[in-house]
């Protein structure tokens, strides 16, 4: 691969400088980071409500709130790396205007509602002691400590990251870490104005991405 591409380069210096022609530019671009990062998540990333029926959930005047459920959520690095994260909600149609939260789908073209993403901090370990959470607003140019850490849609808040530090009282950025570990909190709930014609089937998705620092 690295010989096909210097040979075309090759060849278009050539055709540059004999034949006086018309040139384009080659780009070479990318990026090398220090490590792999892998985030995963228990039981495959499924949260299964299974079979609920309206009257088993809470309700309150405008929403069904649907049961609290949690999954650890890892991040591990084959060395040390500063990295952050990123979510994207795949039902981004059915969730609302708010960019915390994340769509549970439609049922007969009507926005089911939304389910959120936090990550408290007494439960979140960086390379094995207590860890913090950090968030960013600008891309990672600033950072706030925060005791709750929370993931956002990307498309609503393209600039916001979250991120662990290992030192709770630095907020300056994240610190490198080999390993993350924390428990992933989904609350979620049900619009109650929905008009319900036989079963509705729940459809939340969302993508989480490592991004370096």
């Amino acid at each position: 691969m690295k010989t096909s591409v210097l040979t075309l380069a090759v060849f278009m210096g050539l055709a540059s400088t004999n034949a006086l022609a018309a040139a384009t530019d080659l780009t070479v671009a990318g990026t090398i980071t220090p490590a792999a990062c892998t985030p995963s998540l228990s039981n495959g990333g499924l949260v299964d409500y299974g079979s609920l029926a309206l009257t088993e959930l809470e309700e309150s005047q405008h929403l069904y709130a649907l049961p609290a459920k949690s999954l650890n959520f890892s991040i591990e690095c084959s060395a040390p790396a500063t990295f952050a994260v990123i979510a994207n909600d795949n039902r981004r149609d059915s969730s609302g205007i708010n960019p915390w939260q994340f769509g549970l789908g439609k049922h007969q073209d009507q926005v089911i509602g939304y389910f959120f993403m936090t990550m408290f901090q007494g439960n979140t370990l960086v390379d094995g002691a207590q860890g913090y959470h950090l968030s960013s607003e600008d891309a990672g140019n600033t950072w706030n400590y925060v005791i709750t850490g929370s993931l956002l849609d990307t498309a609503r808040a393209a600039d916001y990251r979250a991120a662990f530090s290992s030192t709770g009282s630095d907020i300056q950025g994240p610190t490198p870490a080999s390993s993350v570990h924390a428990i992933m909190d989904i609350n979620g709930v049900i619009n109650k104005n929905l008009t319900l014609n036989g079963a509705m089937a729940l459809d939340g998705s969302a993508t989480i991405e490592v991004v370096y620092l």
